[in-house]
């Protein structure tokens, strides 16, 4: 797939890939574990540093790349799922090596918030 991505919209893909990686490790099914809830959840729970009119912006464009299933109410994301493309995607992105994620997660969040 060769999709391109802003670093802001990568940056959270990349974040919410890395939380389903874990949940299913965790047991969690994949239906569940693939849902993140809207923009403010996301804020509280993975990108705590970033104002959620960002992540409402990083998840229209995953929206418009068929990265995320997301559901938008008065102009804010309130809720949100990586689809199967997305997945599909970040697999062949990181083959599940999650030592390259986390890098390359710490040098998004460098370039984003400084």
């Amino acid at each position: 797939m060769d999709i391109q991505l802003t670093q802001d919209a990568e940056y959270m893909l990349c974040v919410l890939y890395d939380a389903y990686i874990q949940r299913r490790k965790n047991g969690e099914l994949a239906e569940s574990a693939k849902a993140f809830g809207g923009s403010q959840e996301i804020q509280s729970e993975y990108i705590s540093g970033w104002p959620t009119n960002d992540i409402d912006e990083a998840a229209r464009e995953l929206k418009r790349k068929g990265m995320l299933n997301a559901l938008f109410a008065d102009n804010e994301l309130a809720e949100s799922i990586l689809s199967d493309d997305g997945i599909v995607y970040m697999e062949h992105q990181f083959e599940n090596k999650a030592d390259r994620i986390t890098q390359r997660i710490a040098t998004l969040r460098t370039i984003i918030f400084g």
